[in-house]
């Protein structure tokens, strides 16, 4: 039991189970399974999850349904998949968690091109692929229902304690709930009877199927955020119906659906805490005493408390905090929540899946499979010294620290670098939050720090045996105005905060979400705000569910977004740009500021005099190669645990 959280970890029975506490791993996409089989990856993922101290550890969604499968998830559809099944639970019980397997069927739910092999409740384009399913047969729905109930009872046969079934995000069971996806005339569409018969049935035969004992839980949206479709209001509505009906051992509500509403389900740093309390309150009164769980943007375990005491919620669901660290409950339980890798809620995580990589997380470098495996201790005394506070530096320091090496980081500025002045602008709050976590966790490992500009002499005065640059790198002019003084680069203007004014104009050739908060940090400053970008459309290096809000809160603001465009020539007041499919010139008149946030150049000085005293010396972060703070951290922790 926790002095500091004493609800989060009181025991909770539910269906003859008795869960140690109220924290559950919400089903999370991986893409860490190969050819449908589980991968040691895989194992690992869901092990450390278990160990970490949660109560229930909720897999991936997994294909109900052969007509669902896909690579890169455990094909649960197939008798052939039992032993990986087994393996999975397995891993999960040893540790004292109930392991649940989510079922999932997409439907047309598609994020990359067309889907032709797609199946729907009717002819209706998916909201983001526009893909257009081949509408099931009534046959097949009847078909679709058994299969459900066979994969959920052969997960039973593997040693889960119960499943998850997906009626969320828009997939299959949602576009059969939803009015605006769901358009049959038959007995499986209509009124909401009819609209929520596929999913009952579902549970009703998984129910049939698996026994009493076995759980069984429900996710769906309070609120998908389709005009038309599942509001609060209606989401109420099936919640009542199916608690009467065919009541789950927990609701577990994740907003969104797809189209322009998929990022509600994972909201980033541009959201509070707790956006979704008065949903959950709301359904929690419609369950009719079915347990509720709350899932998104619940980053501490202080905000899980607050929710467990005021009764908004039974349980409460993490997928990203415990990607960030998978020991959150332990240090939670420790109360050491000071300890925990807090989340960014960057959606970088979301966004490696997105593309086809495998699960990756923005502040754990060892997320994807390496959680849990230990550091190698330092076979002899060696001192290193980084220079450089930035994420990356830091990083490394931390690692080189806790394999034994004696570490001083050398930071021109308080630590954090050019990420302090990006946590200052809007949505900054969870990345000052990894700042001050990342600068205690170099203290308490023990790295000395030292502030002021490093030079050669002073790093050769250290008498280091090996030395880790992490200097960063700076914004490159823009090739028209080489030569030129003038304009300033995004992360000179910050420092130097303008006072505003009237017309900007901000240069983007970054595409990355700190360009776009300093984007709206300049709106709330300037009469008038132009982006311009070469690209065809902007924020392309956001993750998706990020960069839906980022083309919302500029609209909203009033952003001009001129694509296509290259700066020709600044003199005065004037700018010219350069339409790059037609050639156009084109004229801004009375700019106050001109401003770019541009591929940036490693800043390498102090390497060729290092090398040459004859150091051991290794680039890390943005010194090497400029990236995204996922590669940062990453690269920071391996360069760490080399030297």
């Amino acid at each position: 039991m926790s002095d500091l959280f004493p609800r989060l970890f009181a025991s909770f029975g539910m269906r003859g189970h008795e869960l140690r506490n109220r924290i559950g791993f919400a089903a999370m996409s991986c893409r860490l399974a190969a050819g449908g089989r589980a991968t040691p990856a895989l194992l690992k993922h869901l092990e450390a999850r278990a160990a970490g101290g949660a109560a229930i550890v909720i897999t991936e969604a997994m294909p109900a349904a052969r007509s669902a499968a896909t690579p890169t998830r455990v094909s649960a559809f197939s008798e052939d998949a039992l032993p990986d099944l087994a393996a999975m639970a397995e891993v999960i019980a040893r540790h004292g968690a109930l392991p649940v397997g989510q079922l999932w069927h997409p439907g047309s739910a598609n994020r990359g091109q067309r889907a032709v092999d797609a199946v729907g409740a009717s002819a209706v384009p998916d909201g983001l692929s526009w893909t257009v399913p081949r509408i099931l047969a009534d046959a097949e729905i009847g078909a679709l229902c058994e299969e459900y109930a066979e994969t959920a009872h052969r997960l039973q046969r593997a040693g889960f304690a119960g499943v998850e079934v997906s009626a969320a995000h828009g997939f299959l069971p949602l576009q059969f709930l939803s009015p605006v996806s769901n358009l049959r005339q038959d007995r499986w569409g209509g009124d909401l009877w009819n609209r929520s018969r596929f999913l009952r049935n579902i549970l009703a035969l998984i129910r049939e199927r698996c026994g009493p004992g076995f759980l069984v839980g429900l996710k769906m949206p309070a609120d998908d955020g389709l005009p038309g479709s599942i509001d609060p209001e209606e989401a109420a509505r099936i919640t009542a119906l199916i608690a009467a009906e065919t009541p789950p051992d927990w609701f577990c509500y994740s907003q969104g659906t797809h189209g322009w509403s998929l990022g509600m389900h994972a909201p980033d740093q541009h959201a509070p805490p707790l956006l979704y309390r008065a949903l959950w309150r709301r359904m929690r009164q419609a369950a009719g005493g079915v347990p509720v769980a709350a899932v998104a943007r619940i980053n501490h375990p202080a905000a899980a408390e607050e929710l467990l005491s005021s009764g908004e919620a039974d349980l409460v669901m993490l997928a990203r905090p415990l990607l960030a660290d998978p020991r959150w409950a332990e240090k939670a339980r420790r109360n050491a929540p000071e300890s925990i890798r807090p989340c960014l809620n960057c959606n970088a995580c979301w966004g490696e899946i997105n593309k086809g990589s495998p699960i990756a997380c923005a502040v754990n470098p060892r997320a994807g499979g390496r959680d849990g495996d230990g550091l190698a201790p330092a076979s002899a005394a060696r001192h290193v010294v980084v220079v450089g506070g930035g994420p990356a530096g830091l990083q490394a320091a931390i690692s080189a620290a806790r394999r034994g090496r004696r570490v001083t980081l050398l930071s021109a500025r308080a630590p954090g670098g050019a990420a302090r002045m990006e946590s200052a602008l809007p949505g900054g709050a969870s990345m000052a939050a990894f700042l001050d976590y990342l600068t205690a966790e170099a203290t308490r490992s023990g790295v000395r720090t030292q502030q002021g500009i490093a030079s050669p002499e002073a790093i050769l005065a250290l008498r280091p045996d090996a030395v880790v640059l992490a200097t960063g790198a700076s914004m490159a002019r823009p090739t028209a105005l080489q030569g030129s003084s003038t304009g300033l680069d995004l992360r000179t203007l910050l420092a130097a905060a303008p006072p505003g004014g009237g017309v900007a104009v901000l240069y983007d050739h970054d595409h990355t979400p700190g360009t776009y908060a300093a984007a709206e940090w300049l709106a709330g400053r300037y009469a008038r705000l132009l982006l311009v970008t070469p690209r065809d459309s902007i924020a392309q290096d956001v993750p998706l569910l990020s960069a839906q809000g980022v083309h919302r809160r500029l609209a909203r603001l009033g952003v001009e977004i001129l694509p296509c465009r290259r700066l020709l020539r600044h003199e005065g007041r004037r700018l010219w740009l350069s339409h790059l499919l037609t050639g156009a010139e084109e004229e801004i008149e009375d700019v106050d500021l001109l401003t770019w946030s541009t591929p940036r150049q490693p800043r390498q000085e102090l390497l060729a005099p290092l090398q040459a005293a004859g150091l051991e010396v290794h680039l890390a972060g943005d010194a090497l190669a400029p990236r995204l703070m996922l590669s940062a951290i990453r690269e920071g922790a391996e360069t760490g645990e080399a030297v």
